[in-house]
């Protein structure tokens, strides 16, 4: 009689268990539900914010821009001498030169694309010589993603017109990747 009262106090208390369980994964579904609703909405209303404002974004300095954005990745403002547009190949890449003597270089290219087609063809200890354009070592040079997410809700808008203006081609990407190049005979 004993075992029998045992076994249904414990199944009644897994029974409970179970119940309660389940009223868990309800509830967590429905806050799940909730939250992406949520998101959603918030997403929905950033977009008509940024519809409405897009329409009077306009980079009038394209240096200055630059300046801005790299000073942001970096930490601290580079110095834009110059900047020009560099093409071989069908790359496209914006070229800026710093008072210090390193290079900024942007390209919308991914990083693992780039460094493909940037690689220096030959062997022999002579191969690595020839400098290329992120540096002697390009698979060291200091590497930033620009992109809405770590440079402003209007990165893409504004990336778009300073790509125009300085290469007179569309940005192909909405993103950009930046490299640090250290000036000649700078080891860092």
């Amino acid at each position: 009689m004993e075992l029998f009262l045992a076994i249904t106090v414990l199944f009644a208390i897994l029974l409970l268990g179970a119940l309660i369980s389940a009223g868990n994964e309800r509830q967590r579904k429905a806050i799940d539900g909730l939250r992406e609703q949520a998101e959603r909405w918030a997403e929905q209303d950033i977009r008509i914010k940024r519809e409405k404002l897009a329409r009077q974004i306009s980079v009038l300095d394209p240096l200055a821009w630059l300046e801005k954005v790299s000073a942001a990745a970096l930490g601290s403002a580079p110095k834009l001498v110059t900047v020009t547009p560099w093409q071989k190949d069908g790359l496209n890449v914006i070229v800026g030169l710093c008072q210090d003597g390193r290079r900024l270089v942007l390209s919308p290219i991914p990083r693992e694309r780039l460094l493909k087609a940037l690689k220096v063809k030959g062997k022999g200890a002579l191969a690595g010589m020839n400098s290329t354009l992120l540096g002697d070592n390009p698979k060291r040079a200091p590497w930033f993603e620009l992109s809405v997410v770590t440079s402003g809700m209007f990165f893409d808008i504004e990336a778009g017109q300073v790509w125009l203006t300085l290469t007179g081609e569309t940005l192909p990407a909405q993103r950009l990747t930046m490299y640090e190049v250290p000036a000649l005979g700078n080891g860092k």
